[in-house]
């Protein structure tokens, strides 16, 4: 995750300076990121040959929102990270099937998943997107719990990427093993700016014209902003906004061309590699290369149009005027207890 500078310099004074988007916080993990990238890709191309094509939206959702935002490199903090995030994802569906697409209720559960992932150590973001992400892949006759088997099949897929990623590792040296690190829950105020957040977002999406594709959008864009702090949150809006406004390009070039399936699941295949090695190095090379992944796996094996990746980035923006609303505009006015710590 990437973190301001303890002196509060990320912000350089209130403004974010722009090298900052792209300062190194952390190593790249090109080695973890291959296992992992071709595994997508043997899910995308895997599916395809067996006719079963639109298998691998959910098998791939499955996978992404166990293997993002990153795993330790380390076998103890892998096997914790990457079960509380599995746990999530199934209780996230549970509730997707149990609300049988009622847009009300599934607008509550959104709400109370993100508030729960932030009072939660380890799940985070992951709990309210997998709630929207989840309810738009499911077809609208999913009522059963038997709809769910394929995101669990991607959820195995993670673990069995990381584990051969760690036993070829291990192979040509020794990981030393880390303790789990520290972790906390966010306080009550910081889930409290969620809920509303998330909230607002859900309801902002609501009125959106009906047929308008690309709305929930907005919803995914204030969960992986808001940040417990305003230096953080200020940092990330700008890596997300500059960042998206690049992966708008890359994705209507994408999606534009109408490449051929082959070549759709190789562009994405490199753009997931590049994402998730460069992402421990600094958030930004995320919000670049990781939306039009999003795009292709939200939809596979058709293609949104080009101009998706546009609204996305246009619900970015939006979902960006409600965070920052809830971070930095009502502390300023509301009582203490609202105020960042």
């Amino acid at each position: 995750m990437v973190r301001p500078r303890s002196d509060g310099s990320a912000m350089g004074g209130g403004r974010i300076r722009t090298p900052e988007l792209l300062r190194p916080v952390g190593s790249s993990r090109w080695g973890m990121a291959a296992a992992l990238a071709v595994a997508l890709g043997a899910v995308l191309t895997g599916t395809a040959l067996f006719g079963r094509a639109e298998w691998g939206s959910a098998v791939g959702l499955g996978f992404v929102l166990i293997a993002v935002p990153e795993i330790p490199t380390t076998w103890r903090s892998a096997l914790h990270t990457m079960g509380i995030r599995a746990a999530t994802v199934v209780v996230g569906g549970v509730l997707v099937v149990a609300g049988a697409h009622n847009a009300i209720v599934l607008a509550g559960f959104t709400v109370l998943a993100a508030i729960t992932g932030a009072l939660i150590p380890g799940v985070g973001a992951t709990a309210g997107l997998a709630v929207v992400l989840m309810s738009i892949d499911l077809d609208q006759d999913a009522t059963s719990m038997a709809a769910l088997w394929p995101y669990l099949v991607g959820i195995a897929i993670v673990f069995a990427s990381w584990v051969v990623w760690f036993a070829i590792s291990r192979l040509r040296h020794r990981i030393e093993e880390e303790p789990l690190p520290p972790s906390s829950a966010a306080g009550v105020a910081h889930a409290a700016r969620v809920g509303v957040a998330v909230g607002l977002a859900v309801s902002v999406a609501a009125l959106l014209p009906a047929d308008m594709v690309g709305g929930h959008w907005l919803v995914t864009s204030v969960l992986l902003t808001i940040q417990p702090s305003q230096a953080e949150t200020g940092l990330r809006l700008a890596q997300r906004l500059s960042g998206n406004a690049v992966g708008a390009v890359i994705a209507a070039a994408l999606l534009g061309t109408h490449p051929s399936a082959p070549v759709v699941i190789g562009l994405t295949v490199v753009l997931f590699l590049m994402a998730m090695a460069l992402r421990p190095v600094n958030y930004t090379w995320w919000a670049i290369a990781g939306p039009p992944v999003l795009l292709v796996i939200s939809e596979y094996p058709d293609l949104f149009p080009w101009y998706e990746g546009a609204v996305r980035l246009a619900m970015n923006f939006v979902g960006a005027l409600i965070v920052a609303l809830m971070v930095f505009v009502v502390p300023s006015i509301m009582p203490t207890w609202l105020r960042q710590r």
